[in-house]
């Protein structure tokens, strides 16, 4: 039985460890920090219990084929909710509640450009076909020969998968007004970039979106990473937690063992990384032995980092939803503050979670509610503790105004993450929030390597490889790579 090391626990990390164990691997988890799910965990506090991380639940379909590899549903380990609205939108111009029946969608376009219901169905429906290429090519792709990129299927279909267009000026030819266009846009911050330069083959996540639905996994989304930990522990996976590895010792082109912080030895026949690939590879790695220099990691385009708030106030929050986006000020002139001047914004978008609209276990009684704030900003620039309490504050304002009360004196609880809160919890590049961005030229064999170029017996899974960032895609890495181990080994 071969022994496999997967080094961090993140939802690639333990999906890759539930199908090598599945297959009849001896499989040994290792994480820095002292629970599983990486960023998918949860912070409680005085009765209130917060998503750490991730918040959306789309495409249900690939958690449902997940736990279906292993002979169970989804149903097994959580309850969903599709939520109804799916979230609320806030532009300049209006708010609106967006619905999640589709015919209620396209009533809702045309009341706000006429003749924009008929060009949605005709947006949709190519988004469509993109989703269910993605599903059937795209998103099981290896990464390691760009021969994949040149499947009959694909070569056939180029023309409709608008790769070499951006998502912006995609959508831009069905609609003109601002605000819808705002509201197709936003999904690119998903996938860490932005409208401008994150291929219309995107549009696959508007059909996730409007037609897929958002859904709410009851008790938070930390159950998706109890659903994992159940599994692993029926398929026997060791894990190591408060453990941290300094260092790969490497031999002849082999890694023979991670020495630990503690000086404690993890000998393997394979090594599987889901700590951060730019993290593994300028820290665990010797320089010779390095696939990728420090110069090649400033290349690339990474998901923005993110200051978020986690806030319990012991009053409601009538206007809220579950999910709120606020796209009232420039979505442009904070994109150009983030990504090309590097600066701390002025005046940014943000977006609020409301999990207790949904589910009244996540606060301590049903007068509380529950916020998690989440604000995107440069991964090259800290806000200062002035910085901090300025957003805290512009943050605040906003909600006073719009629900016209005080909630001041409500807050009971309040929380802060940063940037370097990312990178002392995870190791993250520069402070990012969710990988490498889906460029056209990050994009599939594009990526970095899943198989070390370098190290025969050195893996990759997560979201600085293929597929991207995002937890359905991190689910089919950890699939990917352990597929890949097991076609070699």
């Amino acid at each position: 039985m071969k022994k496999v090391t997967i080094v961090g626990s993140g939802i690639a990390g333990m999906s890759a460890a539930c199908y090598l164990a599945k297959n009849g691997y001896n499989v040994n988890i290792i994480d820095k920090n002292d629970n599983c799910g990486g960023r998918l965990s949860k912070i409680e506090k005085d009765g209130f219990i917060f998503d750490k991380g991730p918040s959306w639940y789309w495409m249900p379909d690939i958690f449902e084929s997940f736990f279906n590899d292993f002979g169970k549903t989804t149903s097994d380990y959580y309850s969903l909710k599709r939520l109804d609205p799916s979230y609320k939108f806030f532009t300049k111009n209006q708010v609106y509640d967006i619905p999640a029946n589709f015919d209620d969608m396209c009533k809702l376009f045309e009341k706000i450009e006429k003749g924009s219901s008929k060009k949605l169905k005709n947006f949709i429906e190519k988004a469509e076909f993109k989703y269910n290429m993605s599903i059937k090519d795209f998103l099981k792709m290896e990464g390691q020969s760009f021969s994949e990129l040149l499947k009959p299927s694909i070569i056939k279909n180029l023309n409709k998968l608008n790769i070499f267009m951006s998502l912006r000026k995609h959508i831009s030819e069905f609609f003109k007004n601002e605000d819808l266009k705002y509201l197709l846009e936003f999904p690119s911050m998903f996938l860490g970039g932005s409208p401008a330069n994150t291929p219309g083959v995107y549009s696959l996540m508007n059909f996730a979106d409007i037609k897929g639905g958002t859904w709410y996994p009851s008790g938070g989304m930390y159950e998706i990473s109890n659903a994992l930990k159940k599994m692993m522990k029926q398929l026997k996976v060791k894990v190591n937690l408060n453990t941290n590895i300094e260092k790969f010792h490497i031999v002849n082109g082999r890694i023979d063992h991670a020495i630990c912080s503690n000086n404690d030895k993890h000998k393997a026949d394979l090594f599987l990384c889901n700590a951060e690939y730019p993290f593994v590879q300028s820290n665990l790695i010797d320089k010779k032995y390095q696939s990728y220099t420090k110069n090649y990691w400033k290349k690339k385009t990474t998901s923005p980092s993110a200051l978020i708030f986690y806030i319990g106030l012991s009053k409601k929050i009538d206007f809220l939803e579950h999910h709120n986006l606020f796209f009232d000020e420039d979505f442009d002139k904070h994109l150009d503050e983030i990504y090309n001047k590097k600066t701390i914004p002025n005046k940014p978008l943000f977006y609020i979670c409301c999990p207790s609209k949904t589910d009244i276990g996540v606060v301590p009684n049903k007068n509380s509610e529950n916020l998690f704030v989440l604000i995107p900003l440069s991964t090259h620039s800290e806000p200062s503790e002035t910085d901090i309490e300025n957003y805290f504050n512009y943050v605040i304002k906003k909600i006073e105004k719009i629900e016209k009360k005080d909630i001041r004196n409500e807050i009971k609880v309040k929380m802060t993450y940063t940037r370097k809160n990312f990178i002392e919890d995870y190791n993250s590049y520069n402070g990012n929030a969710y990988g490498l961005a889906n460029t056209l030229f990050q994009t599939a064999y594009f990526k970095p390597k899943i198989k070390d170029k370098k190290i025969n017996n050195l893996y990759y899974c997560g979201h600085f490889t293929v597929p991207g960032p995002g937890l359905p895609p991190s689910l089919l890495s950890g699939k990917i790579a352990s597929d890949l181990i097991m076609g070699h080994s």
